[in-house]
């Protein structure tokens, strides 16, 4: 027997020809074999463009991922940047504070005053702006299910860190502040001490007391003595008795010559029948710093330095201030 053929006939309608093709058993067969072959190489071709599209995509996500992330970490850097300066503030406040609050307590000492206004409170020690309440946990390696449990959750715990680090910096700036207002006090305390007039202006004896009935040759009577007298030869240095400054400076009918300082807080002290005067009205001074010398001058009957302390214009007893000498 002869082999099989196959014909196929393909007709024209244009030309009304027909081409007659004959294929063998064998070329069919490896013709369809081939065909198969292309339709697997096909469905690779096209199976490894859906993976590279996929992959390209998986990629696109992660960068724009990774472009999140890092301005997540780059916002949480500057938020650490700024609580670490409100930190680094605080502790500068908190020297300066403790420094201030030393130089009140030994002026305090060297004045004898024991009573001062309450400083304002501070925010509880146990506050998180001081640090952590509670100690951190070591946790043991994360497994894959808790990966995936924290990539849930970690939109709600960066939120939750943001939320903490705007809690701290605002504790923190409060701290601050109560600091602030602490060491303003301290300041006001610590210039109304200064002002307190606790120097003996010149070491002596006390020969009138105050408040002693006195005649007064200005009056033609007798009057309260507003002041101390305090004995001591011609020439003795006077020393100012606080820091203030110098309103007056310049002879007086009846205190002679004279120098008045403002100490403020209400403080003014007055230094009569003085021998010379070594300031001006204007000059700032500091306690210790010479005003001039024990004299005669004025309605006096020896060398002695006349003495006042006025609390806002009224005189006080000077001797309840003097507790310190040079």
């Amino acid at each position: 027997m002869g082999r099989k053929h196959y014909t196929v006939l393909v007709f024209s309608q244009q030309a009304a020809r027909v081409k007659k093709f004959i294929f063998s058993p064998l070329t069919l067969k490896v013709g369809a074999a081939g065909l198969v072959l292309l339709l697997i190489f096909s469905g690779y071709l096209f199976y490894d463009y859906v993976s590279y599209q996929k992959k390209v995509f998986d990629l696109k996500a992660l960068r724009s991922e990774l472009t999140f992330q890092q301005a997540e970490i780059q916002s949480f850097l500057e938020k650490i940047t700024l609580l670490e300066e409100q930190l680094t503030r605080l502790k500068l406040v908190e020297e300066q504070v403790k420094k201030d609050l030393k130089e009140v307590q030994e002026l305090k000492k060297e004045k004898k005053v024991n009573k001062l206004s309450p400083p304002p409170s501070l925010p509880d020690k146990s506050s998180r702006a001081s640090g952590p309440s509670e100690p951190m946990q070591h946790s043991s390696p994360i497994r894959g299910e808790e990966v995936s449990i924290l990539e849930k959750e970690r939109p709600k715990l960066v939120s939750r860190l943001h939320l903490d680090l705007m809690e701290l910096s605002k504790e923190a700036f409060q701290r601050e502040q109560t600091l602030k207002e602490l060491k303003d006090f301290l300041h006001a305390q610590k210039s109304v001490l200064l002002s307190m007039p606790s120097l003996w202006p010149v070491l002596g004896r006390i020969s009138s007391a105050f408040g002693e009935t006195r005649f007064s040759s200005s009056s033609g009577g007798t009057r309260p003595h507003m002041g101390i007298d305090i004995a001591a030869p011609t020439g003795t240095p006077i020393a100012a008795t606080a820091d203030g400054v110098v309103i007056i400076a310049s002879r007086e009918a009846e205190y002679g010559r004279l120098v008045c300082i403002d100490h403020g807080h209400g403080y003014t002290t007055m230094y009569g029948h003085l021998n010379d005067i070594h300031v001006k009205p204007g000059d700032r001074v500091h306690a210790g710093k010479i005003l001039g010398t024990v004299g005669t001058s004025g309605y006096t009957t020896g060398p002695h330095l006349h003495y006042e302390v006025r609390m806002y214009g009224r005189p006080v007893n000077p001797f309840s201030y003097l507790t310190q000498t040079l």
